[in-house]
């Protein structure tokens, strides 16, 4: 759940509405065990270690419910983005706001409104998630240039500290590698969408430089009127190994984009005309770049140091025009990270016992600006947020035996905050801590069972504190909670991978938007979620594949005048079945369906609005992989077969009722890449 609302986008839109205005890791000695992925075209994969882990992990390694979906099933799948992969592959919950992938929420773990914030989503290890509450860009990661993508369920607070509430999207794109390979693509699809794409690795001179470059284009009108986008990405990184466990990288990126903002309709609307759009002149334009210098070295026979140091800008301006208003809103946020982390494998008592010992220093300017000008309201905002946190961090793993072994983690972070506007300059810090205790026991080489139990927290959003023209809430509390879980998870004759997740999270304070008093409160009752995930998948090499993946969660108020309410934007049970099917040994069949239960309303804590209805979806296709021309792959693919109209987010307020942001409609898509 979020119960927070952004005033200066979501809710600045419905008041508008309402007057009637269109508006990296150590790795471990021992490593014997295999991923998590789905087997592929081998039998003898070799183990990945799972960067997000921070520990050099494998995920049979991880207290965790832990998936990695590599390149190759990324390729083969046929989709579309990284966010239909995360969605169909990967299980996450999405909510694609105005069918423009550029505005996909991601959901887990039964959080609602909000609930990017509470998914932390790194791109190489680097920060995609937004101190604003702008959810993070998907478009910002082109799925042509993903070398694999890690998903780890659950509160990882104490390594990853603020966002991971619920947990942690690792998307890798800059392994660069020795490897010489070349790959094109290209791909047309409905509403005129187009694409293109080239990437490539290789190094530079023997025993030299490894590289990967990449360039993505895509652009499409969209399924609805003033949907339409377009996006320019730019990858680049390059590595020098200087022997085992001893590295230099450098990676950047640049990446533009331009949208439309087609709002939201009206229950009626939406039915009768779910193409539409009330505010056709919407636009917003979003560009980005970074770099990111990273490092490893051993410290004497049993230490290893890494150092990360990441320094992006982000740039947005949108624009809410209409025939009797117009409005204007941007910001440019500068965010510089640096992150060391020391990791020691020592003995004590005679059992293994492996370290590590980190720090997290960030820092934020945020510099934004609002302009509102209509018959009834004027106001031009000009103000500045700034964030530092730093956060220091241990964890401990003890091995009472090679096969059992008990983990001990905990984390303080400072954050200093200094807001800014016209009147006046506030300054002051909060303190927040995580802990962690996880039972893990691999009776196999190929499978686990773990418990665990930890505290974690969020801070409140830069404008969940300054909410548009209001006094700073100085006093908002982050949100904390306990996390209590066990799962298990085997693979089965190196074909099958069954995984199952139980969890129970008890939430304080978690933050919530008063329309009253326009201003973001903390929730005077407790949040409660209790809920499942299971994973079952199979894969055999040129016969086929398949994967089941199913959550259920009972998310809910406990206390305070919402008690037993359901939280909204929660629904109770999501299935989705994937696979495909190999007809001829170079032609497959591809197809899924995915069903999503109903949900309440964002913002209806009351429960009193009608529900957002449960819908199911089917996908198919077909990929060719001709024998005769090696390296040419061919997809074509159809998503929502049945053309069904269905909503992923629906809100309600105060001021307009019950609105709602229809989904894409059918959407087919022929592809063609060429790897050389």
């Amino acid at each position: 759940m979020s119960l927070s609302h952004r005033f200066t986008a979501a809710t600045f839109a419905a008041c508008l509405a309402a007057t009637g205005l269109t508006t990296l890791g150590q790795t471990t000695p021992e490593a014997p065990e295999s991923s998590s992925t789905a087997p592929s075209v081998s039998n003898a994969i070799p183990p990945i270690i799972v960067q997000a882990s921070r520990t050099g992990k494998t995920s049979l390694q991880m207290p965790a419910s832990v998936q990695v979906i590599t390149a190759r099933e990324i390729a083969e799948s046929g989709y579309s983005s990284t966010a239909e992969v995360l969605e169909k592959q990967g299980g996450v919950t999405l909510r694609t706001l105005n069918s423009n992938p550029a505005l996909t929420q991601l959901s887990m773990r039964g959080f609602g409104e909000s609930s990017f914030g509470r998914v932390l989503v790194l791109v190489n290890g680097e920060r995609l998630n937004n101190p604003d509450m702008s959810s993070p860009s998907l478009l910002r990661v082109p799925m042509t240039s993903i070398s694999r993508i890690e998903i780890v369920r659950g509160p990882q607070t104490v390594l990853h500290g603020d966002f991971a509430s619920a947990g942690v999207i690792n998307i890798i794109t800059d392994d660069a590698t020795a490897e010489q390979q070349t790959t094109l693509g290209a791909s047309v699809g409905a509403y005129d969408t187009y694409s293109a794409f080239v990437n490539t690795t290789g190094m530079f001179g023997e025993d030299g430089v490894s590289y990967r470059a990449s360039a993505d284009w895509e652009k499409s009108d969209g399924y609805r009127d003033n949907s339409d986008y377009e996006t320019y990405q730019l990858n680049a990184a390059l590595r020098k190994d200087f022997g085992e466990n001893r590295f230099l990288s450098l990676s950047t990126f640049y990446h533009d984009a331009e949208y439309g903002l087609p709002g939201a309709l009206s229950r009626e609307r939406y039915h009768n005309a779910p193409r539409s759009s009330t505010t056709p002149r919407d636009r917003s334009e979003l560009e980005s770049y970074g770099i990111r210098l990273g490092g490893r070295t051993t410290v004497g026979a049993d230490g290893m140091f890494d150092l990360n140091a990441t320094a992006s800008r982000r740039e947005t301006d949108s624009r809410w025009l209409s025939a009797t208003s117009q409005a204007f809103y941007g910001s440019e946020i500068d965010s510089y990270a640096l992150q060391p982390q020391y990791a020691h494998d020592l003995r004590i008592a005679g059992h293994r016992s492996i370290l590590t010992l980190g720090t997290d220093l960030r820092y934020d300017m945020t510099d934004f600006y609002s302009d509102f000008n209509s018959p009834f309201y004027t106001s031009l905002l000009d103000w500045e947020f700034n964030r530092a946190s730093i956060a220091g961090y241990a964890q401990n793993e003890f091995f009472f035996t090679d096969d059992l072994s008990l983990t001990l983690g905990g984390r303080t972070e400072w954050f200093d905050n200094r807001v800014k506007n016209a009147a006046s300059t506030t300054s002051y810090s909060k303190r927040e801590s995580a802990v962690e205790a996880a039972l893990l026991y691999r009776p196999t080489e190929t499978s686990k069972v773990y418990a665990k139990a930890g505290r974690f927290y969020h801070a409140p959003f830069i404008d969940e504190i300054f909410a548009g023209a209001g006094t700073p809430n100085l006093a908002l509390a982050p949100e904390t909670g306990l996390n209590l879980e066990i799962g298990t998870e085997a693979r089965i004759a190196n074909e099958w991978l069954a995984a199952l997740s139980l969890y129970h999270m008890d939430m304080d304070d978690e933050i919530y938007y008063d329309p009253a008093a326009f201003q973001n409160r903390n929730s005077p009752g407790d949040t409660r979620r209790m809920g499942l995930d299971a994973a079952l998948r199979w894969s055999r090499d040129r016969v086929g594949s398949a994967s089941l993946a199913y959550s259920a969660v009972r998310a809910k108020f406990d206390g305070g005048p919402y008690d037993d309410n359901r939280v909204p934007l929660v629904p109770t049970h999501t299935i989705g079945i994937n696979g495909d099917y190999y007809l001829l040994h170079s032609l497959a069949l591809m197809g899924g369906v995915r069903h999503v239960a109903r949900q309440y309303l964002g913002s209806d804590f009351n429960n009193s609005a009608r529900p957002l209805k449960g819908y199911t979806l089917v996908d198919c296709g077909l990929r060719y992989e001709p024998s005769f021309i090696e390296g040419l792959r061919v997809t074509l693919s159809v998503d929502n077969v049945f053309g069904r109209d269905y909503c992923d987010y629906a809100g309600w307020s105060n001021f307009s009722g019950d609105h709602y942001y229809p989904g894409r409609g059918r959407f087919w898509k022929v592809g063609a890449t060429f790897t050389f």
